[in-house]
């Protein structure tokens, strides 16, 4: 059995926290390394902004960990691996149905996917008016604000058409 100082020790380096930031910034190089393979200077910026945003809140995560100011990791919650499984799944199903469905149509299908899945609570007249009405503002605000103000290229439907 671990001594309380080996126990503190250890809980304050955050093992797995600093491995998954070092994935991160592996990550981030390789991204930013692909995006300046872009011709064009201004398609860069954003993913520019959020692969250095990325980069730099790992950097300072592993900072944190190996200073030891990393606060004790909280006991394992008991969850449904299934649930855990078929969330990934939807959004794996999402991203390879958005060039036949279109990024709104494959984002909202997604959200009620994963709303449904993820719901613990019994469903209340409130909720089952409230959630998919909310889904739908976020997903389109999103969309509304990615396509015109950012000027990103989200997929279009094939399968029905252009809605937008």
């Amino acid at each position: 059995m671990p001594t309380l100082s080996e126990q503190t020790s250890r809980d304050t380096r955050d093992l797995r926290g600093t491995i998954g930031a070092l994935i991160f910034v592996a990550v981030g190089g390789v991204c930013w390394w692909d995006i300046s393979q872009t011709p064009s200077p201004q398609a860069s910026v954003f993913p520019e902004t959020v692969i250095g945003l990325m980069v730099v809140f790992s950097a300072l995560l592993i900072l944190r960990n190996l200073l030891g100011y990393a606060s004790p990791e909280p006991a394992g919650s008991p969850g449904s691996v299934t649930r855990r499984v078929l969330l990934i799944v939807v959004m794996i199903a999402a991203t390879l149905a958005m060039p036949y469905l279109g990024f709104v149509m494959a984002v909202l299908v997604a959200y009620l996917a994963i709303m449904a899945i993820a719901m613990y609570e019994r469903w209340t007249l409130m909720r089952l008016f409230l959630y998919p009405a909310s889904g739908v503002i976020v997903v389109l605000g999103f969309y509304l604000i990615f396509k015109y103000v950012f000027q990103v290229p989200l997929p279009d439907p094939s399968v029905f058409g252009s809605l937008f």
